[in-house]
């Protein structure tokens, strides 16, 4: 979990949000603007003309061979922009993609603002370039907001997701340096995101006044200033905590930065157009240069900052968050700026462009319940559902009044009531099955204990190794829960615990459960809380306690195999220390008596006549000590390869190797003086790697082998490799196979054959080097 430092001062945390709230005044007060002025039904779309401006009509299809225009709705929802005018010349108003250059006779490229104010109902007469120049009358009237609201729903969308999660970051955890920037993004995206929803017509380039000025207020300076708090934001993320000065003075250089660049670009861009109208589109031409810089600075400072991050925490919560800025960046570039800016051309429709941004609302709620991002579940989990409530009932709204219109013929007052009684009856049961969706989602199956029992079987059932049960146990359980701890303790005969696995990092209050079989406790299993906000419910609790239930016999089959497995690695560890010590004794004592008696017995036989009667005793003594000293030499080698003791573990497989090699060429690598090793680990790898060589050297058909011994955290590692045909799907396990995996089970170690893609093979044993026992570990020839 992060820690939270505060931040410089408060002023750090007061003057971003103060201007959040100026930004979102500031579009509130030009979108109601907007809507209270005269309109003519249609949105400019500025750009690189300066001779006019291109319009779209929202609720209109695109423009028709022959002239005719659909429009949705009853006659009395048509836009004023389609109002035909009995004797207006050119027929129809105007259609989305109309080129206007003029109204009311004056030109636009000649001045804005010069045309006075008009009423409500007002006709004015429009210059149009379509196929070819023309003239078309207009009926002025007040904004429709249904069709602008369809047309830019999908922005709609992504503004409000983004500043309700940005705003309950901020009153969540207002000390944290990110979330100011953020609300400072949220809330400028949101007040420009209205103004251009609410459109600006073309007659309000001719007329000018507040909501011209308001228009460009929004979405130039407004806009800016939110794309200033993204680079903020995505360096005050990243940073480390708590936030050093340098950072601090690159977030002030970040809020700064699309600002000036900006107002650098208005004024250069002055004397290179030709008039006001040129200006006023290369302004939004560099408007949407800055944008786009300002995406792919911020992914670029995010990437470069994950990879440099070594801390597996944050990579964690960082990486969710960047994959979905990167995948929103990448998503505007290609169907909205750089189109914009190389060719003059949208792929996307206005109102889609909000949509890109989505990926990077889901990257910040994906890392909210996978990373704990801010530690803010329960405000998660509430704006989860509302917003997930909210999304669908407007997309369906729109979707059933759409039907409705286009396919009954309903007219949109009936279809649009209609509609909103449906949705009153469907929004408890909607809002039910969203919160069990989202209570799954992020709380798991706590509220489905049987879920999480059959979860918790299945996973025990794949699992193949006895090593593999407690592990799985925890992960099942933290992934049933939704929680980022669990652990299992173990206790011993003295009533000690310790701790046999775990998984995840806790972030809040842990649960203790004592894990009981038939009474007896042998355990506790330790459950995380979700955040320090965040505790464990009652049905969490319950959840937990019927789980240790089952977990405890588990628990049990694990104590009752380690407990054998350590018996066994004992009793191999004494049955090679005691070899050891009679190989010892016999090659060291009783081998010696035996030579000694042998030569005495030759010496006495040489002073002995050859008739006399003690000659024959004397040659049968040396016949019977040499014979028992071979003998001797046979019990030896048997008990353990002489060569260890002699050569150590890595001289010992080098000298066999040699024997081996032919055809093959064998590498030994290892140090010549290993640690001193219990007996039973130097004969298993001794053994294991032996065998491996030998089967390569039959069977593989390799022309290399590389066998290395080294000594590895609480044990020894052993590996062979070689280059040859690998290993054929149906081959069965041999004699040899099932004695590399014999022996290294004995003392406790883990074996594993695999065949890379590559081919070859590649055998891998670790063998630990505590068996439990009073075992000697000391070089019987030191």
């Amino acid at each position: 979990m992060w820690r939270l430092w505060p931040v410089s001062s408060g002023w750090s945390r007061r003057i971003p949000a103060g201007v959040a709230i100026v930004l979102v005044v500031l579009g509130v007060v030009a979108t109601a603007a907007g809507l209270d002025a005269p309109s003519d039904g249609s949105v400019v779309l500025l750009g690189w003309r300066a001779d006019g401006v291109v319009v779209d009509v929202p609720g209109t299809s695109a423009k028709v061979p022959g002239g005719s225009v659909n429009a949705p709705g009853a006659p009395g929802d048509v836009p004023p922009a389609l109002v035909d005018v009995p004797g207006a010349p050119g027929g129809v108003g105007l259609r989305t993609g109309d080129l206007v250059t003029g109204v009311a006779g004056h030109r636009l490229a000649d001045g804005l603002g010069v045309v006075p104010r008009p009423r409500p109902g007002t006709t004015l007469v429009y210059d149009v370039v379509r196929e070819r120049p023309t003239t078309v009358a207009v009926r002025v009237g007040r904004p429709d907001p249904y069709p602008l609201l369809v047309a830019g729903w999908g922005d709609l969308v992504f503004v409000l997701a983004l500043a309700g999660l940005a705003v309950a970051l901020y009153l969540r955890r207002p000390e944290e340096p990110a979330t100011a920037p953020l609300l400072v993004l949220a809330a400028g995206l949101l007040g420009s995101t209205l103004t251009v929803t609410a459109g600006l017509p073309a007659l309000a380039l001719a007329t000018g006044g507040a909501r011209l000025w308001l228009f460009h207020l929004n979405t130039i300076v407004a806009y800016s200033i939110s794309w200033g708090g993204l680079l903020a934001f995505t360096i005050a993320f990243t940073a480390p905590r708590p936030l050093p000065a340098r950072s601090r003075r690159a977030m002030a250089v970040g809020y700064a930065a699309p600002p000036a660049a900006m107002a650098l670009w208005s004024t250069l861009a002055a004397p290179l157009a030709p008039n006001a109208l040129g200006r006023l589109g290369l302004v939004h031409v560099g408007q949407t240069a800055v944008v786009a810089a300002a995406l792919v600075t911020s992914t670029a400072w995010g990437f470069v900052a994950y990879r440099r991050n070594p801390d597996p925490l944050m990579r964690g919560r960082t990486r969710w968050l960047m994959a979905g800025g990167a995948a929103a960046t990448l998503l505007s570039l290609a169907g909205w700026h750089l189109p914009e800016l190389l060719a003059a051309a949208r792929p996307l429709p206005p109102g889609a462009l909000g949509l890109s941004g989505l990926p990077f609302v889901a990257g910040i709620g994906v890392a909210l319940r996978r990373h704990r991002l801010f530690d803010i579940e329960r405000l998660a989990n509430r704006s989860l559902v509302y917003a997930s409530v909210v999304a669908i009932l407007v997309a369906g709204y729109a979707a059933v009044v759409a039907l409705l219109v286009s396919g009954l013929g309903l007219s949109q007052p009936v279809a649009a009531a209609l509609t909103a009684a449906g949705a009153a009856l469907a929004l408890a049961p909607l809002r039910g099955l969203a919160q069990s969706t989202v209570n799954r989602v992020m709380y798991g199956d706590r509220r489905d204990p049987s879920a999480a029992l059959t979860r918790l079987g299945t996973r025990l059932q794949a699992v193949l190794l006895p090593a593999d049960v407690l592990p799985a146990i925890v992960e099942t359980v933290a992934r049933s829960l939704r929680v980022p701890h669990a652990a299992i303790d173990l206790v011993d005969g003295s009533g000690a615990a310790h701790l046999a696995t775990q998984y995840g990092v806790p972030v809040g209050e842990v649960h203790v459960e004592p894990l009981r079989y038939h009474g007896t406790l042998i355990g506790h299993l330790r459950v995380s809380a979700r955040g320090s906000d965040d505790p464990l419910d009652p049905v969490d609790l319950g959840l937990i306690a019927t789980l240790a239930q089952q977990v405890g016999t588990a628990v049990q089959a694990v104590r009752l195999h380690d407990d054998l497995a350590r018996s066994r690695a004992e009793v191999v560890a004494s049955r090679e220390d005691e070899r050891r010590r009679l190989r010892r004794d016999l090659h060291d004592g009783l081998g010696p008596t035996l030579a000694a008696i042998r030569i005495k017995a030759g010496l006495a036989a040489r002073d002995v006549p050859p008739e006399s009667a003690a000659r024959p005793l004397l040659d049968e003594i040396s016949a019977e000590a040499a014979a028992s000293l071979t003998d001797v030499r046979r019990l030896v080698e048997a008990l353990r390869p002489p060569a260890l003791d002699e050569l150590g573990v890595v001289g010992a497989i080098r000298a066999r190797a040699a024997a081996l090699s032919g055809a093959m060429s064998i590498e030994v690598v290892g140090s010549e003086r290993l640690p001193a090793l219990p007996a039973a680990v130097e004969t298993a790898a001794y053994r294991i790697a032996v065998e491996a060589i030998t089967n390569a050297a039959r069977h593989s058909e390799a022309t290399h082998c590389t066998a290395t011994v080294a000594p590895s955290d609480g044990g020894v590692e052993v590996t062979v490799r070689d280059n040859g045909r690998g290993l054929g799907p149906d081959r069965t396990a041999g004699v040899g196979i099932r004695s590399m995996r014999e022996r290294a089970a004995e003392v406790g170690g883990v074996w594993s054959m695999r065949s890379p893609p590559g081919g070859g093979t590649h055998i891998r044993a670790f063998l630990p080097t505590n068996l439990g026992g009073d075992h000697d570990p000391a070089d019987p020839r030191r």
